[in-house]
């Protein structure tokens, strides 16, 4: 078994931003993983709209998140897709070799170490820590301790056709040095996700999918959560909602997080200290919309009114988190675009 020495594995809130600090951690970078977070642009929301069903689905994540804090950070790395399975595996483990970690996006419905049912989209982040001839050994924020998958199983879950589609993604440290100042790298990552959520287009990311993105899509998940009701199976896109609200089981869309975040980085930039209360705020609200979807799918005939109840929720979010995207945007100056 080959592996990355002294790669020390820990969870956390978000898959994503646990890899970010776990490797940051391992190349002596001290990152919190609310640091990684915000300067990687992750609060976000993305609604997938699929044509062939009757629901939608959503993330309360960027998609981007981990390559976005490597280019803010100035941290020479490499981006790979689209290679076929045995070339991306021999170049990855090739990084094992060297002992640098190896950062992979997953589908989660492909990893058996994980609930039946997911509680989120692809992309799932763990990190290749070891490896041998039919095993593959992970780190994965959203476990205790490491995993390990055969590399068949890796096969499935590198590459998928699912609403979010994967092509044997990962993302390796080509040096190990920053080149970027840190408040430089807070700033963006903070004013790239108040842009993404109040002027969507004006970011130019992809959030690998159709659908609506920021905080339009937002009040469209409010405005589709009051019409469930009348669907033939409304507990299916209620759980879907819970699931994703819950993810990793912060419960809170990702907000507390951000919370966090914001309360870490507006030290360095700037921001006025409210706007950490205020998003913490948020993220409470949102734990009582999920709280809602669960008194939903307990209840054996749940009343239209219920719907209607956490989609009003939903509704007053919006509003909270537009005006602390605006702040935020105001405050650190005017919006630029991104490539």
């Amino acid at each position: 078994m080959e592996t990355v020495e002294n790669y020390d594995h820990q969870s956390g809130v978000h898959c994503g931003a646990t890899a970010l600090r776990n490797v940051a951690r391992y190349y002596g970078w001290n990152y919190s993983e609310a640091a990684c977070f915000g300067i990687g642009g992750g609060a976000t929301f993305v609604l997938y709209e699929h044509p062939e069903k009757q629901w939608v689905s959503f993330r309360a994540s960027s998609t981007w998140m981990e390559r976005a804090f490597f280019e803010r950070t100035g941290i020479p790395h490499s981006y790979q897709r689209g290679e076929d399975f045995d070339s991306a595996w021999e170049n990855a483990t090739a990084r094992i070799d060297d002992d640098d970690p190896v950062i992979l996006f997953l589908d989660p419905t492909k990893l058996p170490y994980l609930p039946e049912e997911p509680t989120h989209l692809a992309p799932h982040v763990a990190v290749l820590v070891g490896y041998d001839e039919e095993t593959a050994h992970l780190s994965d924020g959203a476990m205790e301790t490491r995993q390990e998958v055969s590399r068949e199983t890796l096969k499935k879950a590198w590459a998928s056709d699912g609403v979010v589609p994967l092509d044997n993604e990962y993302l390796t440290v080509t040096r190990a040095r920053r080149t970027e100042d840190g408040t430089d790298a807070a700033a963006a990552g903070l004013r790239e996700a108040a842009t993404y959520m109040i002027e969507p287009l004006h970011v130019k990311r992809d959030a690998r999918g159709p659908g609506q993105e920021g905080l339009p899509a937002l009040r469209s998940f409010g405005d589709y959560l009051g019409t469930w009701p009348d669907l033939p199976e409304p507990y299916r896109p209620v759980r879907a909602a819970r699931r994703s609200i819950d993810e990793h089981g912060e419960g809170a869309a990702f907000r507390g997080l951000f919370a966090e975040s914001l309360e870490e980085l507006g030290q360095r930039t700037g921001l006025a200290h409210d706007l950490s209360d205020r998003m913490a705020g948020v993220a409470e609200e949102w734990r009582t919309v999920a709280e809602r979807l669960g008194d939903i799918l307990e209840a054996e005939d749940p009343h239209p009114s219920h719907f209607e109840e956490a989609a009003g929720l939903v509704g007053d979010i919006a509003e909270r988190e537009e005006a602390i995207f605006e702040a935020i945007a105001d405050e650190l100056g005017d919006v630029e675009d991104y490539e």
